[in-house]
């Protein structure tokens, strides 16, 4: 009974390391993986306040645009 034992918790052992050792290369997969989404929503936000900065200017070309049309149809 002492040698049943002894495999029993040997074996249970064993499933414990591999359990522990599995979730070890899942939780550096996740990692890894949520480093590369970071680094994406990084180029994202980087891409997204250029565009807004692009944006801002037209607003402001087409502004003074209109202001000057504007200006010369008070002037006539």
């Amino acid at each position: 009974m002492l040698i049943f034992s002894f495999f029993v918790c040997t074996d249970t052992s064993q499933q414990f390391q591999m359990a522990m050792s599995n979730m070890l290369k899942m939780i550096t997969e996740i990692d890894q993986t949520a480093g590369g989404i970071m680094e994406e929503i990084g180029k994202c936000k980087d891409t997204a306040f250029e565009r807004k900065k692009d944006l801002e200017e037209e607003k402001q070309r087409f502004q003074k645009a209109a202001y000057a049309v504007l200006g010369m149809l008070n002037d006539t």
